[in-house]
């Protein structure tokens, strides 16, 4: 679907400034542009803009909680859903943050141990992730996030796991048995294991705002964002989109660096 095009659908049309939207942003790729994270300055006043009039306005990322917060705060975002869905922040404060299948998670790391296959975890709500020796930093030079090596972690009694780190070539997917854990392939090093269910924490987050699902707006550019365009909303592609996402969604604008954001938004008479 070609920038600018938009389906015919009803609650598209109903669309106005006047009424209150909630909207839902992806960071990476939709609302920042590139490994630097950097924010347009036309997405900034947007952002603005849209709180001036009366709008809600947060993020739905895969970014572990912390990381996210501290990214969105500075732009005046106090509300989030982050941890690919499974972290629902409100006001600033946690409502939820919900591990992976600790089970799951435990039998993934042995199976890649019986395999000596390195591997990286995070734990905590703490922008770092553990690993037992110097392995995994030499099989993946970009790091997510900074790399502690604890020769003494145990991941036998661990309860939470937010992120697994896993170095894996594209196209070798198929030779790990991931043991039904969520991937996503973060570079050509390395995969995560990490959840993928923002529209499910969209909902979670519109429940406690006891707020009507039908107007929510979501803008996402990556294959995790598919989760989050769902028919009881209006969904936004970033120009960089992919062509799967693209066609999921109701409203396709520019991309993040060719002021997307702000077009689709004054498009729409929300700015």
């Amino acid at each position: 679907m070609p920038a600018g095009r938009r389906r015919s659908l009803p609650h598209a049309m109903a669309h106005t400034m006047k009424e209150k939207k909630y909207f839902f942003f992806d960071l990476d790729g939709t609302l920042s542009v590139g490994r630097e994270r950097f924010v347009p300055e036309s997405t900034r006043f947007c952002l603005q803009r849209l709180r001036d009039n009366g709008h809600f306005v947060s993020v739905a990322t895969g970014r572990l909680q912390k990381d996210a917060f501290d990214f969105v705060a500075p732009l005046g975002v106090c509300s989030l859903v982050a941890d690919g869905g499974n972290s629902v922040t409100l006001d600033g404060v946690i409502r939820e943050m919900r591990s992976l299948p600790p089970v799951a998670c435990r039998a993934f790391l042995r199976w890649l141990d019986d395999r000596h296959i390195p591997w990286a975890v995070t734990t905590e709500n703490k922008v770092l992730c553990l690993t037992r020796d110097e392995r995994f930093a030499g099989a993946v030079k970009d790091v997510y996030f900074p790399l502690i090596v604890d020769r003494a972690f145990s991941y036998a009694g661990q309860r939470a796991f937010y992120k697994i780190y896993v170095p894996c070539a594209p196209g070798r997917e198929g030779e790990i048995d991931f043991h039904g854990l969520p991937v996503v392939r973060y570079s050509e090093e390395c995969v995560f294991i990490e959840p993928v269910d923002k529209g499910n924490g969209i909902k979670k987050l519109m429940r406690l705002l006891q707020a009507d699902i039908h107007d929510v707006v979501v803008f996402g550019d990556g294959g995790n964002d598919v989760g989050m365009f769902l028919p009881e909303w209006f969904s936004v592609a970033m120009g960089n989109a992919g062509d799967a996402l693209k066609r999921k969604a109701d409203y396709v604008t520019t991309a993040c660096d060719e002021d997307g954001i702000f077009k689709a938004c004054a498009h729409f008479g929300w700015v």
